[in-house]
């Protein structure tokens, strides 16, 4: 079955650092592929104008929606409402993606394949925060959060697939669950205006607290780590910190389950946030071979 790929993208870039074998034409070329192997359906949010020959790609592949340059809140937010709006079933699998990964041709094939066996699964995510394998990043790995259960690994066609902590923007769900927890997600963009908290964002919806209280503490009171500035930053975040905490609270048959390959189909194309654990020069270059393949196809 045919399910949703909305794929949020804009035309510009950010100061991130980015691996050699990144570009945003490439990120879009591996989704493209990915998404013909699954025989998904490809929905295009673009937010603002988009580069001639990457809208092209995408005028090819699938269906093109345009936002008005609206902020990163917001168009994170239009993807959300467009995947809820009741165009798709509440069973049926949808996945959003930011326009900055790079993905294994056989990602949303395997993922389809997951949803269809794993069924206690609401959340899915191909680049994933694992309690043994936490994503490459340099910031220390989060906490086990009180409360979790690891719970037996999956296996879907001989693939290991597993509960995880949390993943990013960029993750699949069933369309009802997903619709049911909405606020969730436009509370885990405050109080940000160009980011959204998607660690804390996993977290609330699986009904985890993502903060020990006694970190919580000392950032109220300006003992946390770091500069005076940062210190007093955290002081600023206490209040959003408990409030997260006291947010995850939820009725036991409203905690989710999120689950996530090993190794990842997926990754962040960000200098020291790419999964170490696949080839990704290799697929890039695949994916942009393939996508030259295409243009020639069409052009003939």
């Amino acid at each position: 079955m045919s399910f949703p790929v909305l794929f949020r993208s804009y035309g510009g870039d950010n100061r991130k650092g980015r691996p050699e074998w990144f570009s945003k034409a490439t990120a879009l070329a591996s989704v493209v592929r990915a998404a013909e192997v699954a025989g998904a359906e490809l929905v295009f949010v673009n937010n603002g104008p988009i580069p001639e020959d990457r809208l092209r790609v995408m005028e090819s592949a699938g269906t093109v929606v345009t936002l008005p340059g609206v902020g990163v809140h917001e168009s994170y937010l239009s993807a959300l409402r467009l995947a809820t709006s009741g165009r798709w079933a509440d069973d049926q699998l949808v996945w959003i993606s930011e326009d900055d990964y790079l993905y294994h041709p056989e990602a949303l094939r395997r993922l389809e394949r997951a949803a269809e066996t794993i069924t206690t699964a609401d959340y899915f995510a191909l680049y994933a925060n694992n309690p043994v394998e936490p994503q490459p990043r340099p910031a220390p790995p989060v906490h086990r959060p009180r409360g979790w259960v690891d719970l037996p690994p999956w296996d879907v066609d001989g693939e290991r697939w597993e509960r995880i902590y949390s993943t990013t923007a960029t993750f699949g769900a069933r369309v009802g669950a997903l619709r049911e927890d909405l606020s969730l997600f436009r509370f885990a963009t405050v109080p940000h205006k160009n980011m959204f908290r998607d660690h804390d964002t996993s977290m609330l919806y699986q009904g985890f607290e993502t903060y020990p209280w006694s970190t919580v503490a000392r950032a109220a009171v300006g003992r946390s780590e770091g500069t005076p500035r940062e210190r007093l930053r955290e002081v600023a975040m206490s209040p959003f910190y408990a409030a997260t905490n006291l947010r995850s609270h939820r009725r036991r048959d409203r905690r989710r389950l999120l689950v996530a390959p090993r190794p990842d189909l997926a990754t962040h194309g960000e200098s020291g946030y790419a999964y170490p654990g696949q080839d990704w020069a290799g697929i890039a270059a695949e994916a942009d071979a393939w996508q030259r393949a295409r243009d020639g196809d069409a052009a003939g």
